[in-house]
Parts: structure tokens; sequence; C-alpha cells
């Protein structure tokens, strides 16, 4: 449990940190700072959903419903994190709701539909309404996956073409390439699951929940830290 959670730490800090971090940007605003690097970690989150995508590990040796609400709790922690983006963004410059408009620009545009995307991916992927729109699981998983790979290129054109914290090259090249190996993450054969000692540990689930809850306030105290450093006298 310990070696996942540092796990997932080290996942959402490492690309933050460089994505933010190097070769930064001037801070425009704590608030304007702040909604924004939580859009980023709402996107890194969203990455990680195609790595821990509700399918047993070798590690932790939890039963299947722990990695199950995991990927559900993730989820839920990205969409937390993205209405903080949007919210604080919305309270700070009203006018950024200009950004939500049809005619808005497509850098934006596509911020609002993979929004739009998640909003749907959520609901539908909740048992009750799940088993009502597929009796098949495999065509849910299918239409899952889909739509959450194009949500993540949706996010990476909102990402990358607005620019300001993105525009140095490597910094496409960094997350071009994170986001194509997560999209392509579930289609790589299985490696055989290593076998623990005895069952897998069972009631374990509240596990996941307690551990996404411990993400979010990972994430939001990053997105803290680096709009008050970016708007300080030290240097970033």
């Amino acid at each position: 449990m310990v070696a996942l959670l540092l796990r997932l730490t080290l996942l959402v800090t490492l690309p933050f940190v460089l994505l933010l971090f190097m070769t930064p940007m001037p801070g425009i605003d704590p608030a304007w700072d702040f909604a924004n690097g939580a859009g980023f970690l709402a996107g890194i989150l969203l990455a990680a959903l195609f790595i821990y995508s509700g399918r047993p590990l070798s590690e932790p040796y939890y039963d299947g419903k722990f990695f199950m609400n995991l990927h559900r709790d993730l989820g839920y922690a990205a969409t937390l994190l993205l209405a903080l983006h949007v919210g604080v963004l919305l309270i700070s410059e009203p006018q950024v709701v200009d950004y939500l408009k049809p005619s808005a620009t497509w850098p934006m545009l596509s911020g609002t539909l993979a929004t739009l995307l998640l909003l749907v991916l959520v609901p539908t992927s909740l048992s009750a309404v799940r088993k009502k729109l597929w009796r098949n699981h495999r065509h849910f998983k299918l239409w899952h996956y889909g739509l959450g790979a194009l949500m993540l290129v949706l996010v990476s054109v909102h990402m990358l073409s607005a620019g300001f914290y993105t525009a140095a090259l490597w910094k496409w090249f960094f997350w071009v390439g994170l986001i194509g190996a997560a999209i392509l993450r579930p289609l790589l054969p299985r490696a055989a699951l290593v076998r623990g000692g005895g069952s897998r540990r069972r009631h374990t689930a509240s596990y996941a929940s307690w551990l996404c809850a411990g993400m979010v306030v990972i994430a939001i105290t990053l997105a803290l830290g680096y709009s008050l450093l970016a708007n300080s006298d030290l240097p970033l």
C-alpha cells in the first residue's frame, strides 16, 4: 500500500514539476496559477487512469474491488481537480466564461469538449448505469476506452495549444510521449501476475478511496505551492 502511494505520488509529481517548474513562466496571479496547476494535475490523473485501469496488479496483493475502486476514485479525484480548474478561473476572472462558448478558439473548445466527455464517462461507468446501457461488458470497455482516449487527446490539445506553460518544445514532446504511452498501455499484452502466498487480501476497497483522497490533498498542495512560489520574489 505504501509502495503504491509512493508510485502514485511520483507519477503525479514528476510530470507536474517538469512542466511547470522547468523553464518556468512568470506568475500571473495566485488564483490563476493555482487553477491552471490544478488543471495540469487533473490531466495527469486522467492519464494515470489508463495505467490503473481497474485490473488487479501483483502489488499490493489485494482483491479486485480495491483496483476497481482505485480506478473509479482516481476518476473522481481528476473530476474534482478539473472542477477547481474551471471554478477558480471563473471566480477570479469572470470573462473566462467566453472560453466556454461554442465561438471560443479551438484550444479552449477542446478543453470544454474534454470536460463534457469526462462528465459522460463518470456516470456511465457506474455499475447501475453501465448495466442498463451495455449488456455486454466488452462493448462497455471498448466505448469507455475509446471515449477516454479521445478525452486525453482533447486535454492535450487544450494544454499544449494554450501554450503559456508549455511553450518549450521539449515539453510538447514530453507530454505527447506521456499521453501516448498511457493510451497504449491497456493495449499491450498483460504480464503474468506474480502470485503471493495465500489468497488476496479482501475487504480492501475502502483503502483505495482513502488513497485517492490523499492524492487529492497532494495535488492541491502542489498546485497551491506552485501558485505561491510563482508569484513570490523567490527564484522558481
